[in-house]
């Protein structure tokens, strides 16, 4: 276990070279990434305040190593990606803001609307990306930004970026090409586009021998499998750390409805799992796997049964996983559902299917 005082942030500060502090932020860094699945809370917490001040006492180099070490992990130190990723050195910012599945929308938003192209180019490489971010993204970035974002199948395209990329498609066949390979762009979308395109654009697009095309679709076909997949989304979340956090909170005794609401507008997703867990009295691997899944019935009965409000059923549809696998159709038939499911029969569903896991 590292402990704060092996560090002497003192004798550090009073020394004029760089060297020890760069190595020390490179080493701690990398001995977290290794030990990082095994960690405890409170592990966890002691690196995330060693790496956060070291950050502020290092070169760019050193800072550029341990956030590339750390971007990747599931389980990583909170307060030191939120650091990296808003730093103003693009090399240090970009594989926290590419990669970490720390950072959540209201992270991404605030880091879109205040930093540059570059921040902008690295959030637009993201994995998945949500309507909410990719309209800010689009609506800031540079032509190369809004084609990374045309060519990420990752990221859903609401109203606002689809008509900011279509609007710069019409006079860059090179978007237009990007836009027309994406296979859930709209066929009016795709003959708006072509219409204006060069000869050479439409036959990229339209063509079907493509190689290029194929090896595109090919690769969209498998993303889009990958995030069919529930494990795919239950890999992304530190869990274990979430449930330890609310346990030493008070557990059971501290757990409500409003906080289980304010984690859902906060999209702290393991967070919400774990309250709505203790709220439902759920083991946490069936709540974890009811909040992801696409099928929204568990959920919706047992928030029927638990009394929760309408609102608060709609900001968790909106949160985690849900944020990206649920369509607004898909959303707003939950949340009718919800509104049509009597508390009463709610609770009597919940209690049988209770009395059946008991008997088996």
């Amino acid at each position: 276990m590292l402990e704060t005082n092996l560090v002497d942030f003192k004798s550090l500060a009073l020394d004029p070279s760089p060297a020890r502090k760069n190595e020390l932020l490179k080493g701690v860094s990398s001995l977290f990434a290794f030990t990082s699945e095994r960690c405890t809370l409170e592990q966890i917490e002691i690196y995330d305040d060693v790496i956060t001040r070291l950050s502020e006492m290092v070169e760019i180099e050193a800072r550029i190593f341990a956030a590339e070490k750390i971007a990747p992990l599931r389980r990583a130190p909170e307060r030191a990606i939120r650091k990296f990723a808003q730093d103003d050195a693009v090399a240090v910012a970009s594989p926290v803001l590419r990669q970490s599945p720390v950072l959540n929308d209201h992270d991404l938003a605030a880091i879109a609307e205040e930093k540059g192209n570059g921040h902008l180019k690295a959030i637009a490489q993201r994995s998945v990306l949500s309507e909410r971010v990719a309209d800010i993204v689009v609506s800031r970035g540079d032509v190369e930004v809004r084609r990374l974002i045309a060519g990420n199948y990752g990221a859903r395209l609401g109203e606002i970026a689809l008509a900011c990329i279509v609007q710069q498609a019409l006079s860059d066949p090179r978007t237009a090409e990007i836009l027309g390979r994406r296979p859930d762009t709209p066929d009016a979308v795709i003959s708006q586009v072509i219409g204006k395109a060069v000869d050479q654009v439409r036959s990229t697009v339209m063509g079907n021998a493509d190689a290029d095309l194929e090896a595109n679709l090919a690769e969209a076909a498998r993303l889009a499998e990958a995030r069919l997949s529930n494990s795919y989304w239950l890999g992304l979340y530190d869990f274990e750390s979430a449930w330890e956090r609310i346990r030493q909170q008070g557990g059971a005794r501290i757990v409500s409805e409003a906080l289980l609401c304010q984690y859902a507008v906060e999209d702290r997703f393991a967070d919400v799992v774990a309250t709505f867990a203790l709220l439902a009295d759920l083991d946490m691997e069936e709540a974890k796997h009811w909040l992801v899944r696409v099928d929204t019935e568990p959920f919706i009965v047992m928030a029927r049964a638990l009394g929760l409000r309408f609102s608060t059923a709609q900001e968790m549809l909106k949160c985690g996983p849900w944020k990206h696998r649920l369509d607004q159709w898909q959303r707003n038939d939950a949340l009718a559902q919800f509104q049509q499911i009597d508390p009463r029969a709610a609770r009597a569903r919940v209690t049988a299917s209770r009395g059946i896991r008991a008997i088996g």
